[in-house]
């Protein structure tokens, strides 16, 4: 009976050994389907945070061509502003006895409009443009007013004498 009895205790000992196995087993293919499940939801994460860094580094690109934007603007701004102060106390003025209308300083005490004039179209549309006094040429006779921005915009100056000198004269002193 001692023989049948370690038998027994054999037999169950192995059936023990089989069931932690199979238990092992199960455990095992548990960890391995966590495993799978978990790599799959890491992969899923790594995207996402490439994802959102494409979309910072596009992000970035913009906000770094708004800055400088932002800076060309501010500085062009400054300019304007600088001009508008420069030109504050000018108005539209007839000059050369009324032949041609700019924007120049108010007159002074001898009733002459300085140098420089603005041409008024570009300062009706918002630019500032130094009007350039020519003389005439053999092909080309007379004296003129050339705006540096638009060569439409040029004011020819009627037949006579037109110095840089003696154009400022206003229409009231004429």
């Amino acid at each position: 009976m001692l023989n049948e009895i370690q038998l027994a205790i054999a037999s169950i000992t192995g059936a023990k050994s089989i069931a932690e196995g199979l238990v092992a087993e199960r455990d095992t293919l548990k960890l391995t389907e966590l495993a799978t499940t978990l790599n799959a939801r890491l992969i899923d994460a790594q995207a996402s945070v490439l994802a959102i860094q494409r979309d910072q580094a596009l992000l970035n690109d913009e906000l770094a061509r708004l800055k400088k934007e932002n800076a060309e603007l501010t500085d062009r701004l400054k300019r304007v502003e600088r001009t508008g102060q420069q030109y504050a106390d000018y108005e539209l003025t007839s000059i050369a006895s009324g032949h041609c209308v700019v924007y120049a300083a108010k007159p002074d005490e001898t009733g002459m409009c300085k140098p420089p004039y603005l041409c008024a179209t570009c300062l009706q549309n918002g630019k500032h443009s130094a009007l350039n006094f020519e003389m005439g040429t053999q092909k080309d006779p007379g004296r003129r007013f050339v705006c540096p921005v638009s060569a439409a915009h040029t004011l020819k100056l009627p037949r006579g004498g037109w110095t840089l000198q003696n154009v400022g004269q206003t229409l009231k002193d004429g």
